[in-house]
């Protein structure tokens, strides 16, 4: 036996029933505080500092050396392949991996 039964409110409705707070009030407010907020800060803010304040940080990273030293050992193996080839070789490249650093 299975019994069924379709309940047909609004999300208003239903809050009303079940005695929870009317919260429209307080989101229009936290809206509007967060949108006066946001035209404070785009009335200061300079992308300039920004990107270049937050490169700076990047730069120090030990993630972004990894990455520059890799690109630096791929270019150079790319350069020298490509004044080595000759129209024989074309189709064969070797190309040479960074050495990985073992953990700590």
């Amino acid at each position: 036996m299975q019994i069924r039964i379709e309940i047909d409110v609004k999300p208003e409705e239903l809050r009303r029933f079940l005695g929870l707070p009317d919260v429209a009030g307080l989101q229009d407010d936290l809206l509007k505080f967060v949108r006066d907020k946001v035209d404070q800060v785009n009335e200061t803010f300079n992308p300039g500092d920004f990107v270049k304040g937050n490169f700076d940080q990047l730069r120090q990273s030990p993630a972004w050396k990894r990455l520059m030293t890799r690109l630096a050992v791929n270019i150079e193996d790319a350069e020298a392949a490509a004044a080595a080839e000759t129209p024989a070789k074309a189709g064969r490249r070797k190309t040479r991996r960074a050495p990985r650093k073992k953990p700590a």
